[in-house]
């Protein structure tokens, strides 16, 4: 299925008929006021009778478009007066056509918003259309802009999630990756709102796209580069005025940045034909404040990279083997994102102000390593992969753990690990790690889950839990529901026998992910606060019959969501959509009718039909 608004490109979709182009049709006056009531008062009932008279007026300039209607109803909801609803009903004019109706509807909701959202907002058109931006790299870009100004230690990165979810409450950016708690970890724009959000960026050139080429007749402020651009123009382009810079395509070219000395943001992800090469000057860039290579082929860094006094936020690629020394003088950088290879600078004591870091191998380190970790005590989120090597001792790993106590009792807040371990790695069988509150992630990647059954349980604020390998048995899963904080909870390798989820553990646990082997049952009362179930069925590996997915889904009373992913691999496609037809009928006889979300893997390597 294709969805567009140019019937022309609907029809050429189509290989034979036209009769397969369906045309959504406006939505009904009475679904209309139903929808614009349920986002405002959570029903008719609740609308006071003076507000009634306008709201007729207001929907009908809304045309039925359920995009008009749920940013409308953002503008009513903070105006719950008569005057303010017939302030918004005077200034929406009739205007010929679907598209600038919409458009002109969209900009009262723009020119209603703070000044300090709507330079986040417009800063979205430095990204393509249908791009899932994602919430973390955006609102770090947010702040390396200036957009996100807090108050003395005040959270920048807190604050600019606000500023994201503010934006999506107002239905003017689409969430996507919504998690169990209604957050989102990305978003989108839908079109419209993008085709707006354009021409109010032309208009007071705040970004620059090169299909525009009017554009480039002024001096360039930010600029996106989305792969559709001629090389030889990319050649010509003066950015030495542009504070932004982002690059969404494999790119063996970029622009001279030899006098961009006012770059604030440089994000060149994902562009693997991009070498080391092209960030050899980069220390010339003496504002730059954000820098993203994480995805590209750039595996070194220049040691001007340390004349950087402004950098705040650095990804780098996986595949980067060594930081050079002179990061250590990245005095204010806030967040550092390497790969589990990374080797850090020895001094990185020296980096007084970070605040974020991660995803770092201890004992790939100096021996300085845990000293020098324990300096950063404005550290609030750390990730490390405790993946040990038969040359590392108890002695090391006693100080690392004692700087994690150190750095808990100043700022660290978020702490993740993730367990790579072995036969010969006792020290955590044995000693386990301290009681520390800041643990939130644990990840076994390899390893026995009774390896780490006693560090585990001894965390105060754990919420979520990974066992990525191995086995597990009955008496595992047990002690998992035994953790009163859990709230995420994913088990992929195999297990010994069937598992039974009693009412006795996971009072808390709102998402699972499953992996199906050969049974299992929740019991009436399981679970009583599950709300996203997410199973991968490998039918390859099951005795596929109907009986064995009758596995008591009506005893998980919260659940709204099911995801399933089915891997088709050696079955027959019969099978698979006797399945698909199973599933179906399981969350239709759920009490809370759940979403059912389904998506099928390896087709190609079904097996035929009879």
């Amino acid at each position: 299925m294709r969805t567009t608004r140019n019937n022309n490109v609907a029809i050429s979709c189509c290989s034979s008929s036209r009769n397969l182009v369906y045309k959504i049709k406006p939505l009904s006056h009475a679904d209309s006021k139903r929808l614009l009531f349920k986002r405002i008062f959570g029903g008719e009932e609740s609308c006071p009778s003076n507000l009634k008279e306008a709201s007729t007026d207001i929907l009908r300039k809304c045309g039925g478009l359920p995009l008009a209607i749920n940013v409308t109803s953002s503008l009513l909801a903070t105006r719950k007066t008569e005057q303010k609803w017939n302030e918004v009903r005077s200034r929406i004019t009739s205007a010929e056509g679907i598209g600038s109706h919409m458009k002109h509807i969209l900009s009262m909701s723009y020119f209603y918003l703070p000044l300090y959202l709507r330079s986040c907002l417009l800063y979205l058109t430095m990204f393509p259309e249908d791009y899932e931006v994602q919430k973390e790299c955006l609102v770090h870009r947010w702040i390396s802009e200036g957009f996100i100004c807090g108050k003395d230690g005040e959270d920048l990165v807190e604050l600019g999630d606000t500023y994201f979810y503010e934006l999506v409450n107002r239905n003017l950016i689409e969430p996507v990756e919504v998690d169990y708690n209604g957050k989102a970890s990305s978003c989108r724009v839908h079109d419209i709102m993008l085709d707006l959000l354009i021409d109010l960026s032309n208009g007071e050139n705040f970004s620059s796209l090169l299909s525009n080429k009017a554009n480039l007749a002024r001096r360039i402020r930010r600029l996106s580069l989305m792969g559709n651009e001629d090389e030889g123009i990319i050649e010509q382009l003066d950015v030495s005025h542009a504070r932004s810079l982002g690059v969404f395509r494999p790119t063996k070219q970029l622009p001279s940045l030899m006098k961009s000395d006012v770059l604030h943001v440089l994000d060149l992800s994902g562009c693997r034909g991009l070498e080391n090469h092209h960030v050899r000057d980069i220390g010339r860039l003496v504002q730059l404040r954000y820098l993203n290579i994480h995805g590209t082929s750039i595996n070194e860094l220049p040691k001007k990279i340390g004349d950087l006094e402004y950098l705040e936020t650095l990804y780098v690629d996986p595949g980067m083997i060594v930081l050079p020394e002179s990061v250590s003088r990245l005095k204010r950088l806030t967040r550092l994102y390497v790969g589990t290879g990374t080797k850090l600078p020895d001094v990185i004591g020296n980096m007084e102000n970070l605040q974020e870091l991660r995803s770092i191998n201890p004992f790939l380190q100096s021996t300085s390593f845990p000293e020098e970790l324990g300096k950063l005590i404005n550290l609030r989120k750390l990730g490390i992969h405790w993946r040990t090597s038969r040359s590392v001792g108890s002695s090391y790993k006693e100080k690392l753990v004692s700087s994690l106590c150190k750095l808990e009792n100043f700022n660290l807040r978020t702490l993740n690990i993730s367990f790579w371990l072995d036969e010969e790695d006792d020290f955590i069988r044995d000693f386990g790690f301290p009681r520390l509150n800041s643990v939130r992630t644990i990840r076994l990647w390899v390893g026995k889950f009774c390896w780490i059954a006693k560090c585990m349980l001894s965390h105060a604020n754990l919420q979520d839990l990974g066992i990525m390998s191995g086995k597990i048995e009955q008496q595992d899963v047990e002690t998992a529901g035994s953790i009163s904080t859990l709230a995420e909870f994913g088990v992929f390798p195999a297990c010994e026998g069937p598992v039974t989820i009693t009412s006795r553990g996971f009072q808390q646990l709102q998402e699972f992910r499953f992996t199906w082997f050969n049974g299992l049952m929740f019991e009436a009362g399981a679970m009583p606060n599950l709300k996203e179930l997410a199973l991968t069925i490998p039918m390859y590996m099951l005795n596929y019959s109907e009986s064995c997915f009758d596995f008591g889904i009506q005893h998980l009373a919260s659940l709204a969501t099911i995801h399933v992913q089915i891997d088709c691999r050696a079955v027959k496609a019969a099978d698979v959509a006797a399945l698909v037809c199973v599933l179906k009928s399981m969350a239709v006889a759920h009490p809370n009718r759940p979403a059912l979300k389904m998506r099928t893997i390896c087709e190609e390597d079904m097996l035929p039909d009879e």
